[in-house]
């Protein structure tokens, strides 16, 4: 079997390169809700405690993400002829 060379459509999101749209602007979103984090955390004795955030709280953060990703996903396709 020979080593061949294709070219492939890459999307460009949360500073790397990928293969399908949605993980691009999923990495996107990502980076863009990092901008205003603002997460903190607790130690003592028993161990560290995270304290998420109001955008990284575990019951808004997956609709965040859902809507920010799908959000992007629509000006993508806006955008291109």
């Amino acid at each position: 079997m020979a080593v061949t060379v294709e070219t492939a459509a890459v999307f460009r999101g949360g500073g790397r390169r990928w293969f399908t749209l949605r993980a691009a602007c999923a990495a996107e979103a990502r980076a863009m809700l990092m901008k205003h984090c603002d997460c903190d955390y607790c130690e003592d004795d028993i161990g560290r405690y995270e304290l998420p955030c109001r955008l990284h709280h575990p019951d808004r953060y997956p609709r965040i993400m859902k809507r920010l990703t799908q959000g992007l996903m629509r000006r993508y396709r806006a955008s291109q002829p």
